[in-house]
């Protein structure tokens, strides 16, 4: 069985960000409705406002935790995850604001995915850019529901299989020949699982 290293993106991939996020808009502004979700990165059917939005990230900053209180994405199996970190080696690299509370980001999301993945000591990498990180672990393969993220590990890493996870956001995004749509993370799991067994 060949081991392979492995990049997954946390929000909109493992745990579900965007319900959580919309409700405090919600509950803030009194819009967008309930159950909606985005069509672009821009956010331009629900949220269009830049000064909105920071108001809202304000929100999600004072909440204690707030990293640790994510349900998981529809799509995401806690056994698909643990076969792929006992298989291979599995990076967590997420860019995400710090929030109150005594833990930082990163290790909120750490606690999180022993949680609800019970994965003993995940390695989380909370940074905005994602590229150098990349370079420097050498991913095989790599998941995200960002194109822009998508696109900086493929030329941080050509030989790299880069997958964007399918998400309201993304729909217009029109994916070039190296980079493979998938409905969710279960999806991705399988195809790495068994291309391991495979090699």
């Amino acid at each position: 069985m060949k081991k392979f290293i492995i990049g997954i993106d946390l929000d909109d991939v493992l745990a579900d960000f965007m319900p959580a996020y919309l409700y405090l808009a919600h509950k803030r502004f009194g819009r967008p409705p309930i159950g909606s979700m985005p069509v672009d990165w821009e956010w331009s059917n629900i949220l269009p406002s830049k000064e909105d939005q920071a108001l809202v990230w304000q929100d999600v900053s004072a909440i204690p935790n707030f990293w640790e209180t994510l349900n998981v994405m529809e799509g995401a199996s806690f056994s698909k995850l643990n076969e792929m970190d006992r298989n291979h080696t599995v990076y967590f690299p997420t860019a995400r604001v710090e929030v109150h509370g005594p833990a930082s980001a990163a290790k909120q999301s750490a606690s999180w995915i022993r949680a609800q993945f019970g994965i003993e000591f995940p390695a989380v990498f909370a940074a905005y850019e994602k590229k150098p990180m990349a370079i420097a672990l050498k991913y095989d393969y790599f998941i995200d529901d960002r194109p822009k993220n998508c696109i900086d590990i493929h030329d941080a890493l050509p030989n790299c299989k880069v997958y964007l996870k399918d998400s309201s956001h993304n729909q217009a995004f029109v994916c070039p020949e190296w980079l493979v749509r998938v409905r969710d993370f279960n999806q991705f799991a399988h195809i790495v699982n068994n291309a391991s067994r495979e090699e």
